[in-house]
């Protein structure tokens, strides 16, 4: 490398502000592309953000047993988020249905 800018002229402070200017940009492009790689995987899930993955439409929250859970607004599918389930099953007795979902979880 210092071979390198010798042979373009460049005297020892020279050098010492390239490699510097060097460093910066490289610091800068990398915080640049940490931004931007995190905007597109913000931009990709926007699209499918409280959508039903069963007919597309919209979700909403609605309280269910204590808990918020996401109904969607057109086949009224009720979708939990993670922990969810493990924190309704928690609220009931543990009998017929609810006690099979419970085994089923803790597998």
């Amino acid at each position: 490398m210092a071979k390198e800018l010798g042979e373009h002229g460049y005297d020892r402070e020279e050098e010492y502000f390239y490699k510097k200017n060097k460093e910066l940009l490289d610091k800068m492009r990398k915080e640049l592309d940490a931004k931007r790689a995190k905007q597109e995987a913000e931009s990709k899930k926007n699209p499918h953000w409280m959508k039903c993955p069963k007919c597309g439409k919209d979700l909403e929250e609605v309280h269910l047993a204590g808990i918020k859970v996401d109904q969607c607004t057109n086949c009224l599918g009720i979708y939990f988020d993670q922990s969810e389930l493990e924190l309704l099953l928690g609220t009931q007795e543990r009998e017929g249905f609810l006690e099979g979902l419970i085994r089923l979880f803790r597998k």
